[in-house]
């Protein structure tokens, strides 16, 4: 009983020998030969239930089921920089009795990529209008890659619209893509980096704040700047860091201390400064009662 075959469409790419016919025996097996390990090298990542291998009087013919994509790349590994193998690429309609290498398929899907093969040479594959829509589909941006590469008349007095891959579209897509991948991170360091700037202006952080305790009386100074005198001054605000604290009473040695201070920290300065000489409460006597009179 005859297998009953399935109707599907599937991507097809055909390889065929040129000028097969007149080359010896021998030389046609050689040929074959190294076409069909070409063909096991390239279908490596095609899962056997994905694809089809048919032999053909001058070649071999593909069929690849689902994504147009995958059958470019198996089309493009199949060339690679062999001289003696020309490929054409279609999608369309065929009959298969099975899903095996054991399966009868005849249908226009096969027909189309054959002829699209004779037209092909070993430096350009060629692919026909069926499957360049097929690739739009599943990859828009791999179907850019191809250019049209004419109308061609076979022997019946059909006409095809083939296209081909153009190394330079797909050079620029390429370059393009890691342009737009870079411009992406260099974006993104930008925003980091304008980030870490912008924080500080936008949220300032908490000063840190120097509580005073001074007794009798001393003069503030903060990295070498007066803050006044405390009493009456009790607290002092500082940025968050390294500061130097010096406070002077005359008459005594003064005091320094060195903190390294948090944002929103909050510290204790304590000092009680010796009794002054007689002399020396004379002197800051009249010191005080120049100022107080506009004097220096």
């Amino acid at each position: 009983m005859a297998a009953t075959a399935n109707p599907v469409y599937a991507n097809v790419a055909f390889l065929t020998i040129p000028e097969f016919e007149t080359l010896p025996v021998s030389e046609q097996a050689v040929l074959k030969d190294r076409a069909e390990a070409r063909v096991k090298a390239a279908l490596a990542g095609v899962p056997a239930s994905e694809r089809v291998v048919l032999d053909a009087n001058d070649g071999l013919a593909l069929v690849i089921f689902g994504d147009s994509a995958r059958a470019l790349d198996v089309a493009q590994a199949l060339r690679g920089d062999d001289p003696r193998l020309n490929v054409g690429l279609n999608y369309g309609p065929l009959a298969l009795t099975s899903r095996g290498n054991d399966a009868r398929v005849f249908g226009d899907g096969l027909t189309a990529a054959a002829a699209a093969a004779r037209f092909a040479t070993p430096q350009k594959l060629l692919a026909t209008q069926d499957f360049l829509r097929a690739l739009e589909a599943a990859a828009p941006q791999r179907a850019a890659d191809l250019t049209n590469a004419g109308e061609f008349t076979d022997t019946r007095i059909r006409q095809h619209s083939l296209f081909t891959p153009d190394p330079a579209r797909a050079l620029r897509r390429r370059r393009r893509a890691i342009l737009t991948a870079a411009s992406g991170v260099a974006a993104i360091l930008l925003l980091g980096v304008f980030a870490r700037l912008a924080t500080p202006l936008l949220f300032p952080p908490s000063p840190a704040v120097v509580t005073l305790a001074i007794k009798p009386r001393g003069e503030i100074f903060v990295d070498g700047v007066s803050k006044g005198r405390s009493p009456p001054l009790t607290k002092v605000e500082v940025p968050a860091g390294r500061h130097v604290i010096t406070i002077r009473n005359p008459g005594s040695p003064p005091l320094e201390l060195t903190l390294r201070l948090k944002a929103g920290e909050e510290t204790t300065v304590t000092h009680t400064f010796g009794p002054a000489t007689r002399r020396e409460q004379k002197a800051d006597f009249w010191r005080d009662l120049k100022k107080k009179f506009g004097g220096s």
